[in-house]
């Protein structure tokens, strides 16, 4: 485990910050956590900044360095370091967890997520998707949604198939997660791996702002929403001011 003293205080500062009341219902509990991680954008502009960093746990942003950016700067991370971040989090307040990891159609192991269990339930926590709230694993085809999509979760067993659908009903596959409990050593193997993503190549940054998803991939800005999207090209000085809106303090990254 990376975590040190530091983090764990950090922890408290959080718990703290959002009012968040440790409850007895362990599915309430779980629900307002992953309600609370909707407040940290997707961003990759933290991992862009870090990706030369010699300092291991720097260069990672493992919690420690999460939450002391959300709070002095507003930023947030991409799916290994939120996940990360969660799964800590969700143990040191009495979960049991563990790391599964997902394909998507670019590479193996691209995209995380968590199961936990509450009461001899499972559920997926996925925060890297944009889905705050629990999906739970009683059927073979279970349906659900965030602020910009429909889901349709098929559960094979040893792998589960995430697509989104439209309103024709029509398919697109998304991820493959695969149910293999993942040790930390290989999650952080498949957490430095991210750094030779793609998507390093870009800005990337996606938030749920209630009535949608703020989708941003260099100047190209997305809200996509269930009723259709708005697409727009942003200029250099619209960038700057949207992360303004979002409260990402870009000067000090």
């Amino acid at each position: 485990m990376l975590l040190k003293d530091k983090d764990f205080l950090l922890f408290n500062k959080f718990i703290d910050f959002f009012n968040l009341k440790i409850e007895k219902n362990k599915l309430d509990l779980l629900s307002k956590i992953l309600f609370i991680f909707s407040n940290l954008p997707y961003e990759n502009l933290t991992k862009l900044r870090k990706a030369e960093e010699r300092d291991f746990e720097k260069r990672l942003r493992t919690p420690y360095y999460l939450i002391k950016d959300f709070f002095e700067k507003g930023t947030g991370g991409t799916c290994f370091s939120l996940v990360y971040f969660l799964k800590n989090f969700l143990e040191y307040i009495g979960f049991k967890s563990e790391f599964l990891l997902c394909d998507r159609i670019y590479g193996e192991n691209t995209h995380t997520l968590i199961l936990t269990e509450i009461d001899n339930k499972r559920f997926l926590c996925d925060i890297g998707y944009l889905i705050y709230k629990p999906i739970p694993l009683e059927k073979e085809i279970f349906e659900f949604e965030n602020n910009a999509y429909d889901f349709i979760l098929e559960n094979k067993g040893k792998e589960i198939y995430v697509y989104t659908k439209n309103k024709k009903g029509f398919k697109k596959f998304r991820y493959k997660i695969k149910m293999e409990k993942v040790k930390e050593d290989e999650f952080i193997s498949a957490w430095e791996k991210s750094f030779e993503f793609e998507m390093m190549n870009h800005i990337i940054i996606t938030k749920d702002v209630g009535d949608g998803i703020i989708y941003i991939k260099d100047e190209h800005f997305h809200k996509i929403k269930k009723d259709g999207s708005f697409y727009k090209k942003l200029t250099k000085e619209e960038f700057y001011k949207f992360l303004e809106s979002l409260n990402i303090k870009w000067q000090s990254l």
